[in-house]
């Protein structure tokens, strides 16, 4: 099912922010999309990929005018762009996310009164590299793709954002902020946390035969 937005900006354009933009362009090539990244060699590169439209720096009122706002930068990151952004939305822009740690960010947008437009997101996938270069339309492909929202979005907007994402190839579920937060840190982060621990004890025990 074909769903339509017109014009979608980028704030990061990393393994993550990249490949969604690519899912975007590959299965949506007549939608324009905008990018701001931290360097001028990830728009040039996306520019030259015909990934982005843009091959320059844009003004923060520039990247708020778009259907669709991904926030790809890390969490504390993320919620100065929307302080930023907030005096420049039009009606109806989107604004998402999709960063690993939710209840930050939810808090964030509802003392800024931006509660009814934000969806949080966070595409379970990744890989050892970071950075546009690695980014691929692959990288989604049927991975779990974590929704989070709360009453104040309309439940029409939700529906449609959550379609959106399936037709890029992952697999949306819908969570509170605090049943994301709670089982990622069960599943991913407390791993991550044991196995850098194990690996630390090894080395500060290990003899000089190793």
């Amino acid at each position: 099912m074909e769903i339509k937005f017109n014009k979608i900006a980028f704030i990061g354009l990393g393994l993550i922010g990249g490949s969604i933009a690519r899912a975007i362009k590959k299965y949506y090539p007549d939608t324009e999309i905008i990018a701001h990244a931290n360097h001028i060699e990830t728009i040039q590169q996306a520019f030259a990929e015909q990934v982005i439209s843009n091959n320059e720096f844009l003004s923060i009122d520039e990247l708020a005018k778009a259907d669709i706002i991904f926030l790809c930068s890390p969490v504390k990151y993320n919620i100065d762009y929307i302080k930023q952004l907030k005096p420049y939305l039009i009606a109806n822009t989107i604004l998402t996310d999709v960063g690993s740690v939710k209840g930050d960010i939810h808090r964030a947008v509802n003392e800024l009164g931006l509660s009814d437009r934000f969806i949080g997101g966070h595409p379970m996938a990744g890989s050892e590299h970071t950075g546009f270069e690695y980014s691929s339309v692959q990288l989604l492909e049927n991975a779990y793709y974590v929704l989070t929202t709360n009453s104040d979005v309309d439940s029409t907007i939700t529906s449609r954002f959550k379609d959106y994402i399936q037709s890029l190839g992952p697999i949306p579920i819908t969570l509170s902020p605090e049943e994301h937060d709670f089982s990622t840190a069960a599943i991913s982060h407390l791993p991550h946390l044991i196995s850098a621990s194990l690996v630390n004890l090894v080395n500060a025990e290990d003899n000089e035969d190793e």
